[in-house]
């Protein structure tokens, strides 16, 4: 076996790897186009929770003021005054204000690649040139001997 076939296994392995790990790697295509749409998610975030805590400052200054706005609040959380009348409603869908600001920071963590896959496909392509390029000094060989 001459050493040309182990140097085309080595160069095609390496070419592999790296052409895999342009797009598939920690640091490839895939990841970075991962990277930018969860960057720009969180930012929407941040704005978004920039906006709730203006909203609640002023909510916070109203309720400091207001005595009537604390009255609300209150008869919103539940508590009313012992000489109110409360009529209960069943079956009655209230809308509630769920924060869907934060929901990002709930995401699943960007984490990096444990398993690299391009790897071992680099190794197998490497490996298949070898076997080929044997196979095929082999074949050369017996047909030359005939």
């Amino acid at each position: 076996m001459k050493r040309s076939g182990i140097v085309a296994a080595f160069y095609v392995a390496f070419l592999a790897n790296s052409l895999l790990s342009l797009f598939f790697g920690s640091s490839g295509v895939t990841a970075t186009a991962s990277n930018r749409t969860r960057t720009e998610l969180l930012l929407k975030n941040v704005d978004n929770l920039d906006e709730r805590q203006l909203q609640l400052v002023a909510k916070l200054e109203m309720l400091r003021s207001d005595p009537e706005s604390v009255i609300i609040e209150a008869r919103a959380l539940g508590f009313y005054r012992h000489d109110e009348k409360v009529m209960h409603i069943q079956n009655l869908e209230t809308p509630r204000s769920m924060l869907e600001t934060g929901r990002a920071l709930y995401m699943k963590s960007a984490e990096p690649e444990r398993h690299n896959s391009h790897k071992t496909i680099a190794i197998m392509a490497g490996l298949l040139v070898l076997f080929l390029s044997l196979t095929s000094r082999n074949l050369r060989n017996a047909h030359s001997a005939k």
